[in-house]
């Protein structure tokens, strides 16, 4: 069950001059009373445009919503209150909203109307700026300024805000509209000018947005501002500001939320996390964490298309993602595998999930047969046009575990998504190496490669080279070490020359004292140890990866506990929060990496789980110690602690949800999606290049 919503009330507001207009379908308004139809231009405008219009004297729509603006101090921006999902207050100075997107005047427009920022907003705040339009239009001439609202789901606002004014020499004699346009191209307007025009400097305008009832609010594509002559030449400026939607706390929250199966009912769990503090059996302990964790995937998942969401975010800014990329779908596909073989699904339901997910790839665009990096997860827009090889290498990967893990139907339906990849495409000859992605809307390749082998990165290799899109020489020429004449890495790397299937390499290795290792780019232990969720590097690679893995585990715990003095280890990539505002880290432990990310005391607790693979009862004592601290919620573990304030995020990232899942499934059910990989003829064919490496030989 959903917590009950607060909706706002107030005292009434006069609302006047509605106008809509549809690009699929002409659309009378019916249902306003007193109302009575504008006067048509004897010149037919685009779409047959109707207006309808409610004057003063007309009767007015009378609207219980309170005094909006009034609700909050003159002398703070609207983006301090969380009722308001501010489209652009122009106190950035830039022609650029506050989603990102940029304002423009479409085509043709141009020579009729300049944009200007100007110090003089509609509120007293010292920063205050507004945008103002010049414009100089002929008898029945438009303009129309438009900005992207990027996708932006406003499902749950009461209100579309703004204000207006109006200057000139001589009296206004034109209409102002206000248009909302959605993912689809369906368009509704709104005629404003009555309320522009109503007094001497700012005006507020406040509509329902019912009265864009036909635009879907899940995605909203763009809001535009339009400014027509009626039958003679005018010239003047008009102000624009504050331009919002307005609604219950936490609006743009609330209006992603909507779209999930579920979400959180409280912050921290504390019955659980003591229940877990008592359990003493540690296949019990893990089996509740498990299921814990698998409620992020059975809930934060949009309603109708079934996909995972990237992140969700409890406590007193919730939030709640609206897009995804192929890593975290890699990771629902893989975690509903885990969950079956833990029993926390039965065979029925875990096929059932998968089978959703795998209609929707389905139904998503592709460049080449390959994912993009993010898609929003009601409608499967493409929010960036860009490819990356890894993100798609994790699929790849995700779905030859379901091919094996589901026979018949659903592995079909895998092997189909999976005939589309050819990962040739991300190959650089001139260094054999693959790239980081491919921009689309650029038509070229990043000039960045994944060019060390001890990185997430190394599973797509082996991936691809074990289906036969890249040779296997490909593997000797990830560097083991930096090359030498890289003077910026941390440490200088000792090693020797070496060689493999005719290729000659640099089998480098740094040292921590005594200790020899092989190091990541960041020194983050999840790129050391990613990969293990389904590579039996523990097992196949007992002189390399394998051996590394467990050393570099053992040097993450005692930088940790023994150098920094740290209650638990576990340093990486994780999402850290201070108020409103969040934001995904790359935290390592710089003398393990070859560049080395910063190290700030952020702990995350997923690389623990994955700590499983190389010291499993240090592991298991580290996750009993994290819950010694408030970082347990309904789904589990939140995705970081920060020392020495024990600051806690309240967030989860489905990324790292994943990273907790699958390894407990691996530890407690003997290496299962590990095998399920590896018994793959694509895991069978790269199997020997993790068998014949030495990292530290003579």
């Amino acid at each position: 069950m959903r917590p009950p919503r607060k909706r706002s009330s107030g005292s009434s507001k006069r609302l006047r001059n509605t106008f809509f207009f549809s690009t699929l379908a002409l659309v009378f308004i019916t249902g306003i009373p007193h109302s009575h139809a504008a006067t048509p231009s004897s010149k037919k405008r685009p779409h047959d445009i109707y207006i309808q219009q409610i004057g003063p004297s007309n009767g007015e729509q009378e609207l219980d919503i309170g005094n909006i603006y009034k609700n909050l101090s003159p002398d703070k921006p609207l983006q301090s209150s969380s009722q308001f999902k501010v489209v652009d207050d122009f106190n950035a100075g830039e022609l650029k909203n506050r989603l990102g997107g940029a304002w423009s005047v479409d085509n043709g427009g141009i020579k009729k109307i300049q944009l200007e920022l100007k110090k003089d907003g509609a509120r007293a705040t010292r920063s205050g700026a507004s945008l103002w339009a010049r414009y100089n239009l002929r008898k029945e001439d438009q303009v129309t300024i438009r900005t992207t609202l990027e996708r932006l789901d406003m499902s749950a606002a009461h209100y579309l805000v703004l204000q207006c004014q109006t200057q000139g020499s001589s009296p206004f004699n034109g209409h102002i509209r206000i248009a909302l346009h959605d993912w689809s191209g369906k368009t509704v307007m709104q005629d404003i000018t009555s309320t522009c025009l109503e007094q001497k400097g700012w005006n507020e305008v406040i509509l329902p947005v019912t009265d864009f009832r036909g635009v879907d609010f899940n995605q909203l594509g763009s809001l535009s501002l339009n400014i027509l002559a009626d039958n003679r030449n005018m010239a003047g400026k008009i102000g624009f500001d504050e331009i919002a939607f307005w609604g219950h706390p936490e609006v743009g929250f609330e209006s992603v939320e909507d779209n999930l199966k579920g979400f959180p009912r409280g912050v921290f769990d504390e019955p659980r996390r003591k229940e877990l503090l008592a359990t003493k059996r540690d296949k019990e302990f893990l089996l509740k964490i498990a299921r814990d964790t698998w409620g992020y995937f059975d809930n934060a998942t949009d309603k109708n298309t079934h996909l995972v969401v990237d992140h969700i975010k409890t406590g007193d800014f919730p939030l709640a993602a609206a897009y995804t990329s192929p890593t975290n779908i890699a990771l629902d596909l893989m975690g509903t595998v885990a969950a079956r073989e833990l029993e926390i699904l039965t065979p029925e339901q875990a096929a059932q999930h998968v089978l959703k997910i795998l209609q929707a790839l389905k139904r998503m665009k592709t460049w080449k047969g390959f994912f993009f990096n993010f898609y929003e997860t009601t409608q499967l827009g493409v929010s960036r046009q860009f490819v990356s090889s890894v993100d798609n290498g994790w699929l790849a990967i995700a779905l030859v575990v379901v091919r094996q893990a589901f026979p018949g139907e659903i592995a079909a339906a895998a092997t189909a998504i999976l005939n589309g990849f050819h990962f040739q495409e991300f190959y650089d000859p001139e260094n054999n190496q693959l790239v980081v992605g491919y921009d689309v809307e650029q038509q070229r390749a990043t000039p960045y490669h994944y060019g060390m082998l001890v990185t997430e990165a190394r599973a797509m290799s082996l991936y691809a080279i074990g289906k036969g899109d890249l040779p296997k020489e490909h593997w000797w020429y990830l560097y083991r070490a930096a090359p030498e004449a890289w003077e910026w890495q941390t440490q200088k790397p000792q090693g020797k020359m070496v060689e493999h299937d005719k290729v000659s390499y640099f089998q480098g290795y740094y040292k921590e004292g005594k200790r020899k290792f092989v190091p990541s780019w960041g020194g983050s232990l999840f790129e050391f140890l990613m990969p293990t969720m389904v590579l039996q590097e523990t097992k196949l690679a007992t002189k390399s990866l394998g051996l590394n893995d467990k050393i570099v585990t053992e040097l993450h715990r005692d930088y940790a506990l023994k150098e920094k003095k740290y209650p638990v280890w576990g340093i990486s990539p994780a999402a850290i929060a201070d108020g409103r505002r969040w934001q995904y880290g790359e935290y390592g432990i710089k003398k393990l990496g070859a560049k080395g990310y910063p190290e700030k005391g952020v702990i995350t607790p997923h690389v623990s789980f994955l700590a499983l693979e190389t010291l499993p009862e240090e592991a298991l004592r580290n996750i009993r110690k994290l819950l010694t601290f408030p970082i347990y919620g309904e789904y589990g573990f939140y995705d970081s602690i920060s020392f020495p304030r024990e600051r806690v995020n309240s967030q989860y990232l489905a990324l790292d949800q994943g990273m907790v899942l699958i390894p407990i499934a691996n530890y407690l059910k003997k290496g299962v999606i590990q095998k399920y990989f590896q018994q793959d003829p694509v895991g069978k064919k790269a199997q020997e290049l993790l068998e014949k490496e030495d990292f530290f030989g003579d």
